[in-house]
């Protein structure tokens, strides 16, 4: 699980108000009313309220007034919730449980990823989330990966005719355009690509690339590897000059370039995509079995929602002038 600050409400808060609210025992009240249930598990119209306003954080202030935005983020509340209860409901009947020495494990390993404590507890307070929440939370996605990969034990591997069959299918994914693999310098002058020019005839590519070049690939010697015909637009007269280096100008400055290696446009082989293909037939199966599995379950849970009251929950944001 990872924490990204999100600037686009920066100096500005989000507070929800629950209408019919009048006075505090009756907002007390409504705040705990539940906008969902599913089977014995209950989100309350405060939960609801803090769950919307920490995902507006991601918006700007006019995205976060907009109500095609709020509707669609309270749908996928409502959504994600009921996910999750019946999640945990299967996994408490397949007696999938996530151990104290597990999870601290796993918050450990997350944890090392900031310099200090402070800058984790930083990124909790940025997402407005207690370090007990965050935990809940943490427990829950290891929950839901144990139930995933259970769930997916029944998911068999594609036979060799599946592969064959999606292969020819689907060639036109595999066609591949013509290539050159180049390695360049990129200087931001005239003079010094001038200078370089004469260093080469006698210097060799990849060294003078590690000492003159001003784009990342030069820690590399200047490669940049495989470019396809039409992907990027000032290499494309490349294709069409033999040996030799070529000088380019781009935005980015002079590109002194050498074209190591051809090939031409071509279709890749059943053997060289099979990995992939695997990949793509079991996640389609994978979905497949997820999809048939959380009908399943829907079928044999009660979902109780109250829209009205979900309705009732408005937002408003308030800058730090205001």
């Amino acid at each position: 699980m990872k924490f990204s600050k999100s600037p686009a409400l920066t100096g500005l808060f989000i507070f929800m108000s629950l209408a019919l609210a009048g006075c505090p025992s009756s907002y007390q009240k409504l705040s705990t009313k539940p906008v969902e249930k599913v089977n014995d598990h209950v989100l309350t119209s405060k939960q609801f309220a803090n769950q919307l306003a920490r995902r507006l954080r991601n918006f700007d202030a006019l995205a976060a007034k907009d109500p095609n935005n709020i509707h669609r983020i309270k749908e996928e509340i409502l959504r994600d919730f009921l996910v999750k209860s019946l999640t945990l409901d299967w996994a408490r009947a397949q007696s999938i449980v996530i151990s104290e020495n597990t999870l601290d494990k796993e918050v450990d390993k997350l944890r090392a990823n900031y310099p200090d404590d402070l800058s984790f507890r930083r990124a909790l307070a940025l997402e407005n989330l207690s370090f007990s929440e965050w935990r809940e939370e943490l427990r829950y996605s290891l929950v839901e990966r144990e139930v995933f990969k259970k769930i997916n034990e029944k998911v068999k591997a594609p036979t060799e005719e599946e592969i064959k069959r999606y292969y020819e299918d689907n060639k036109d994914r595999y066609k591949r355009k013509e290539r050159v693999f180049l390695r360049q310098i990129v200087v931001d002058e005239d003079a010094k690509a001038d200078a370089i020019k004469v260093d080469l005839k006698t210097g060799d590519f990849a060294e003078l690339a590690r000492k003159y070049s001003i784009t990342p690939e030069a820690k590399q010697g200047g490669v940049v590897g495989w470019i396809e015909k039409g992907s990027v637009d000032y290499f494309d007269p490349l294709f069409n000059v033999g040996s030799g280096v070529q000088t380019i100008k781009s935005p980015f400055g002079i590109h002194l370039i050498r074209v190591e290696k051809k090939a031409p446009a071509s279709t890749l082989s059943l053997e060289e995509v099979k990995p992939q293909i695997i990949r793509a037939l079991r996640a389609q199966r994978e979905q497949a079995e997820y999809v048939a599995w959380l009908d399943a379950q829907l079928r044999s849970s009660k979902v109780l929602k109250d829209y009205e009251l979900m309705n009732s929950i408005k937002v408003d944001t308030r800058g730090t002038n205001d």
